[in-house]
């Protein structure tokens, strides 16, 4: 595409989320390995990244894309493509876009940065992260909540104004951590409602919508990727928030399951880059999207994110240390092995077996002595 002109320069970065998402790969990578050799090598480039981040905040308070050249992605957000940020009348978004989940991603990279800024005696940028990111946090639940609907905006537009529609990217909100303990059960209330969830899993836009396409790119069909990440985001809003959090796990199995059962119907079991919005019935099957990708990188990784869902592994290599919370095995699946998982120098097989409503957790096999800690 670069030889025939179709983009502007390769390798191209027409992206404003891969920034913020490296640096949240970043602290995940240290949670999970401990290799503070990598993460010494690679402190440079983090604080560079941040540091773009920052410059790019100054100027509005948030992150947010425009199209430079005129061969380059008009949407540089995972939704990339040209009609997907629209209002509720159906309108096209104009100026510059800022993304309701790339503030979530800016908060959790902040947050993840400041543990290891305080692992490395940084307090100086330990403590500012953390000021910036509670500020943050206090504008987005302030300009991006749209009061009447209940749920939050899809993003600003070039004058600021809330582009209004509803649609699946607040769901990564929640697994960022930067919603109001309110709002993040409005939210998650919301993205069940019938325009959203199809049964198979949730639309990238409203049904409800004037926009609305089932087979559309990015404006009513079902991604794996994004619903893996609403999903870990309903169990994390359900750790943190202790009323009514049982609804909010069997709301992250709901779409767990949903995103399974697709996969099960597919060729050689692989899930699609994404597939059709329509509704899911008792008698058919998922529609395929017809020039899908499949496999594909982020689909497949979709599945492990799920059973992160299920499983609710908190790593801590650097205190050696993993935490299972209240582990829940969809009513599919009664038994699940892991084996040759990897924290730190440790390497754990873990057995989980459903029992009615329960799901039990022990240790099979532990190579290291790492501590397992259940929490029920």
């Amino acid at each position: 595409m670069a030889r025939c002109g179709e983009i502007p320069h390769t390798p191209y970065y027409g992206t404003v989320d891969a920034t913020p998402l490296w640096l949240i790969l970043y602290g995940e990578y240290y949670a999970w390995t401990g290799d503070r050799h990598t993460i010494d090598r690679l402190w440079e480039a983090a604080l560079a990244a941040m540091d773009w981040i920052d410059r790019n905040l100054k100027k509005t308070g948030y992150l947010a894309y425009n199209r430079n050249s005129p061969s380059g992605l008009l949407n540089q957000g995972w939704k990339d493509s040209g009609d997907c940020i629209v209002n509720h009348q159906g309108q096209l978004a104009s100026g510059a876009i800022t993304l309701c989940e790339v503030q979530g991603y800016v908060y959790k990279a902040k947050m993840s940065l400041r543990a290891i800024a305080k692992m490395m005696k940084r307090t100086d940028l330990a403590d500012r992260w953390y000021q910036e990111a509670l500020e943050l946090k206090n504008r987005f639940n302030r300009d991006f909540w749209l009061p009447d609907l209940h749920y939050c905006a899809l993003a600003l537009d070039g004058d600021g104004k809330p582009v209004d529609s509803i649609s699946s990217n607040p769901g990564h909100c929640l697994a960022m951590g930067i919603f109001q303990p309110d709002k993040a059960m409005s939210v998650a209330e919301r993205l069940r409602a019938p325009d959203l969830f199809s049964g198979w899993g949730i639309r990238t836009l409203s049904s409800l919508s004037p926009a609305y396409n089932p087979m559309g790119y990015h404006t009513g069909s079902v991604w794996p990727h994004d619903n893996s990440i609403i999903a870990l985001g309903l169990r994390n809003t359900a750790r943190e928030i202790t009323k009514n959090s049982f609804s909010l796990v069997e709301q992250s199995l709901e779409v767990t399951t949903g995103i399974i059962d697709m996969t099960l119907q597919q060729t050689y079991l692989q899930p699609p880059e994404l597939f059709c919005g329509y509704q899911r019935y008792t008698e058919n099957t998922p529609v395929r999207y017809p020039v899908a990708c499949s496999p594909q990188a982020w689909a497949t990784g979709a599945l492990f994110q799920l059973l992160q869902v299920a499983l609710n592994l908190i790593p801590d290599a650097t205190n050696n240390c993993v935490r299972v919370i209240e582990p829940v095995l969809p009513e599919s699946l009664n038994r699940l092995s892991l084996h040759n998982l990897k924290i730190g120098s440790t390497i754990l097989d873990l057995e989980f077996e459903r029992m009615g409503n329960t799901t039990a957790c022990r240790v099979a096999k532990k190579r290291g002595n790492l501590k397992v800690v259940f929490e029920a």
